[in-house]
């Protein structure tokens, strides 16, 4: 079954970690994100986050959660907690954050599309992060959010058509959209990795649970790297 992959969007840049598909089936993921600011124009906007995907491209089930800075979505170039989800290949369903029925929160905290108060500094000594981890209840079938230790949310099974199997495709990465002029804003912190990989924008502890809902190192898995470009304009 071919997936439906997002590379091939007009305008958008995707630089990526993903599985191989090869039949797995992940019933979960997170990672440590390192938490940035950019500054944006008002059709731009750009994302770190982690895809859990399956079905062909019409039908295209996917949940998308992490960073983005995103003023058209916003109305600030601050960086937030943002969530997607679609059920049917972005015709008709989905949405972000709770714009449309679909995700639960269950938290009394309001966690989805805030503003992260603390972010790392480019040079700086220290990295702050978020840690967010979605996975597939064993019982229900649904999709839970957990940010750090705290349960957020879920996307209900009945959303969708093949992640209530389970994803077949995960994705850890950076994807940015340009404005009218086709400059792409930066990606993650706005840096390429130096000599010292930590002072760039990056995620750490990649983890995934497989079908029997163990959690595993997702580089021990089948993956491939991909980046749509890798030229800059200083």
């Amino acid at each position: 079954m071919k997936h439906y992959t997002p590379y091939f969007s007009r305008g958008k840049q995707f630089a990526v970690l993903e599985n191989m598909l090869d039949g797995s089936i992940y019933r979960g993921a997170d990672a440590l994100i390192s938490l940035h600011n950019l500054t944006l124009l008002n059709n731009q906007y750009s994302k770190d986050q982690i895809w859990l995907e399956n079905g062909p491209r019409d039908q295209l089930n996917s949940i998308q959660f992490g960073l983005a800075v995103h003023p058209r979505l916003y109305g600030d170039s601050l960086t937030r907690f943002t969530i997607y989800w679609t059920g049917d290949g972005y015709k008709r369903t989905g949405c972000y954050n709770t714009k449309c029925p679909g995700f639960v929160i269950v938290s009394r905290v309001p966690l989805i599309g805030t503003i992260f108060a603390d972010t790392s500094v480019y040079g700086g000594n220290e990295t702050v992060y978020t840690n967010p981890k979605v996975f597939q209840d064993g019982f229900s079938g649904n999709w839970i959010l957990r940010i750090f230790d705290r349960v957020v949310g879920y996307w209900p099974k009945e959303l969708f058509t093949h992640l209530n199997k389970g994803a077949s495709l995960v994705r850890f990465g950076g994807n940015t959209f340009p404005s009218p002029d086709g400059f792409s804003p930066p990606m993650g912190n706005g840096y390429f990795p130096p000599h010292d990989f930590y002072k760039s924008s990056h995620f750490s502890k990649v983890k995934v649970k497989n079908s029997n809902y163990e959690t595993i190192d997702f580089e021990k898995q089948r993956t491939r790297r991909y980046a749509d470009s890798y030229q800059f304009i200083d």
